[in-house]
């Protein structure tokens, strides 16, 4: 019997001293032996009241463990939810107040008033009216020198005429003695005058333009 302890090789099953780190006929490496350790505690001794009280405490243990891990978690994930509200509130806040002119205070928008009605515009007030007659003397204003007739006689196609011409009126004719002097029609624009009274009388005839008159003096011979 030797007195150096063998080992086996793991790789070709051959013997070779303990003492030698590799095989000698196939160089592999030797391969430390782990030898079990003995239980130095009850408690490591698997079936007895220490080792079932140990292992109920180990559990208890990571019970306790896995709770607060848990509690970290949720508190991690609470604080990070709450520092992205609060950027999101601040940056909101930050876009507003950029926005704004610094110094200015933001006003209610003004009520809207309705525009004012335009007054109409009066019409053109009529500055010069003449007398005419279409057979007698071109663009004479019979009103500035009047007429004289014989008795019996009768002058058709009297006109009117007026300044601003675009102004729209109705003229009105009248005598100021019908029994004397007649004019018809009443209105229009051109008119006859008849002279029906005798010989030596005389009459007015007027014409109204829209507030503005004008007189010829008619006589008879």
């Amino acid at each position: 019997m030797s007195l150096v302890p063998n080992t086996t090789c793991r790789r070709c099953h051959r013997q070779f001293p303990a003492y030698r780190s590799r095989c000698p006929y196939c160089g592999t490496k030797k391969v430390r032996e782990v030898r079990s350790a003995t239980p130095e505690t009850d408690s490591a001794v698997p079936g007895t009241q220490a080792a079932r009280s140990a292992m109920e405490s180990i559990n208890l243990q990571t019970l306790i463990g896995g709770v607060l891990l848990l509690a970290v978690i949720i508190a991690s994930i609470f604080m990070v939810s709450s520092s992205v509200r609060k950027d999101v509130e601040a940056n909101g806040q930050s876009a507003t107040v950029e926005n704004e002119p610094e110094g200015t205070m933001v006003s209610a928008p003004p009520i809207p008033t309705e525009a004012p009605t335009p007054s109409p515009s009066p019409p053109p007030t009529i500055t010069n009216v003449e007398i005419l007659w279409k057979f007698g003397y071109a663009d004479h204003d019979y009103s500035t020198t009047g007429f004289t007739g014989s008795k019996g006689q009768t002058f058709p196609q009297f006109q009117v005429s007026w300044y601003p011409t675009n102004v729209t009126a109705i003229p009105k004719w009248s005598s100021s003695d019908e029994s004397v002097v007649t004019v018809t029609p009443a209105e229009g624009n051109e008119v006859t005058i008849s002279l029906v009274g005798e010989s030596g009388q005389s009459a007015t005839v007027t014409v109204d333009v829209n507030g503005e008159t004008r007189s010829m003096p008619v006589s008879i011979s």
